[in-house]
C-alpha cells in the first residue's frame, strides 16, 4: 500500500512512500518550487544563464559576502578552491577523518595528499589539538568540515591563521550555520563551499557554491568551472556579442544549470521557514532522547548557531548498530550513518596519510554513530515514533 507524502503546509510533495514509513530524508518541495522549474523549462534556456546569475547574487546577499559562484557540487567547489591555491603536486592537505569521502577526494583530484586528522568526541568536528600537531608536522592547506551544521571551533581558524596556512571551509552541512563571528560564509577563510544535494537544507537536487571575499578566486572559479573558458554560453549567445572565447586554464566541467538554479532560488526564498522547522524538530528529538539511557546526542547540548542539518546520536558502547538499524527498519524507520571514517576505506589508503596524533577518537566512535530522520516535512508524531523505537532497540541490543 502506498500513500502520497503531504507537507506540514498541507501540500502534496508528490513523493510516494510506503504508508506509515518514516523515510530518512525527503526534500521539501512545494508548488512554488515546481512553478519556478516549470517557468525555466518554458523559457527554453536550461543551462547556466540568468537564473544561475540571480541565484549567485541572492546567495551572496543572504550570506553577506562579496562573491558567490554556483557550481555542480560541493565536491567541485572544494576542488576548484584547492586548484586556485596553486600548491605543488603532492602538497599535504589536512582533512578530518570524519567526513564524506568527497572532502578528501577533492584534494586528491587537485593533485594533493590528504592528511587525516582526528575529531572531537562531542561534536565530531575537527579536533584543534590534533590539527595543531598536524600543522607542527607540516600542512600546506586545511579543509575544515562543519559537521552536521555546527561550525568548527574558533581555534581551527586561529591555528591556520597563526601558521599562515590557507583554510577552505567544507560547509556542505552548514548553510545557515553561524559562529561567534556571524554566518558561515567564507569571509574568514579562502572560501566556504556549500552543497545543494537532495538531502541538504536547501536543495536543487544537485549543485553547490563557493562563497568568498576574494575576487580573484571568484573570477578563477567562474572560468575553471567551465573548462577554463573565458566566456560561457550565456555570454557567447547574446545578440551581437560574438562567439569566440579563450581557454585560460585546464578547467573542469562543473557549471550550475538554470533549471537547478530556479529550484534553488525558490528554496532560498523560504529558507528561514525551513530552518525554523528543523530547529523545532531537533528540540523535540533532544527532549525525547534525554529520557533514553545511554544515548548521546551530537552535540550534547543544543547549538544556537547550528544549521540543524543532521540528527546524530551515539549508541551506548558495545551496542550492535546493525541490530538497532535492522529493528528500526522493521518498524518502518530509515536511518543512515554520518560518517564511516575515511581511514576505514580500503581504496583510500594509497592516497592519504594519518596525522601525528592518529585517528583514535574517530576509530572508537566508528560503530556508534547513527543518523535519525530529519527534514522539514517530518511530523512531531513521527519524531516521537522514532525516539520510542530507538529506545526499545537500544534496550534490547545494548550490552
Amino acid at each position: 500500500m502506498t500513500d502520497t507524502t503531504v507537507s506540514p503546509s498541507g501540500r502534496s510533495t508528490g513523493v510516494r512512500t510506503h504508508a506509515g514509513d518514516v523515510p530518512f530524508s525527503l526534500p521539501s518541495i512545494e508548488e512554488d518550487d515546481i512553478e519556478a522549474v516549470t517557468a525555466t523549462l518554458r523559457s527554453r534556456w536550461l543551462t547556466t544563464g540568468g537564473q544561475s546569475l540571480e541565484f549567485e547574487r541572492e546567495l551572496a546577499d543572504y550570506l553577506g559576502v562579496q562573491h558567490a559562484v554556483a557550481v555542480a557540487s560541493c565536491t567541485h567547489a572544494l576542488e576548484i578552491c584547492l586548484h586556485y591555491l596553486g600548491l605543488p603536486a603532492g602538497s599535504r592537505v589536512g582533512v578530518p577523518d570524519w567526513t564524506f569521502v568527497s572532502t578528501a577526494l577533492s584534494a586528491v583530484h587537485a593533485g594533493y595528499q590528504p592528511v587525516l586528522i582526528d575529531i572531537e568526541e562531542h561534536t565530531l568536528n575537527l579536533s584543534p589539538v590534533s590539527l595543531d600537531a598536524a600543522l607542527d608536522q607540516g600542512l600546506d592547506a586545511v579543509v575544515g568540515v562543519h559537521f552536521g551544521g555546527s561550525a568548527v571551533r574558533e581555534d581551527v581558524h586561529l591555528l591556520c591563521a597563526d601558521r599562515a596556512v590557507p583554510l577552505v571551509e567544507d560547509a556542505a552541512h552548514a548553510l545557515g550555520a553561524s559562529d561567534g563571528n556571524g554566518l558561515v560564509n567564507g569571509r574568514r577563510s579562502v572560501a566556504a563551499c556549500f552543497s545543494f544535494y537532495a538531502t541538504k537544507n536547501l536543495t536543487s537536487g544537485e549543485g553547490g557554491a563557493i562563497t568568498t571575499e576574494n575576487g580573484d578566486l571568484a573570477d578563477f572559479a567562474r572560468t575553471f568551472r567551465l573548462h577554463g573558458m573565458s566566456r560561457d554560453a550565456w555570454k557567447r549567445y547574446l545578440p551581437g556579442d560574438g562567439f569566440l572565447y579563450d581557454v585560460n586554464s585546464a578547467g573542469i566541467k562543473a557549471n550550475f544549470p538554470d533549471i537547478l538554479a530556479a529550484l534553488a532560488r525558490s528554496q532560498l526564498r523560504r529558507f528561514s521557514q525551513l530552518q525554523a522547522r528543523r530547529r523545532r524538530l531537533v528540540g523535540r528529538y533532544r527532549h525525547n532522547l534525554a529520557q533514553v539511557r545511554g544515548i548521546s546526542v551530537v552535540p550534547p547540548h543544543a547549538d544556537p548557531g547550528s544549521a540543524d542539518h543532521l540528527m546524530v546520536v551515539l549508541l551506548p558502547p558495545g551496542t550492535s548498530r546493525p541490530r538497532v538499524v535492522a529493528e528500526l527498519h522493521r518498524a518502518g524507520i530509515s536511518t543512515s550513518v554520518h560518517f564511516q571514517p575515511l581511514h576505514l576505506f580500503r581504496g583510500m589508503d594509497k592516497h592519504f596519510v594519518l596525522g601525528p596524533t592518529g585517528v583514535g577518537t574517530a576509530d572508537r566512535l566508528a560503530q556508534r554513530a547513527l543518523s535519525l530522520p530529519l527534514y522539514p516535512d517530518l511530523t512531531d508524531d513521527q519524531v516521537d515514533r522514532v525516539c520510542d523505537a530507538l529506545a526499545l532497540a537500544v534496550l534490547r541490543h545494548a550490552p
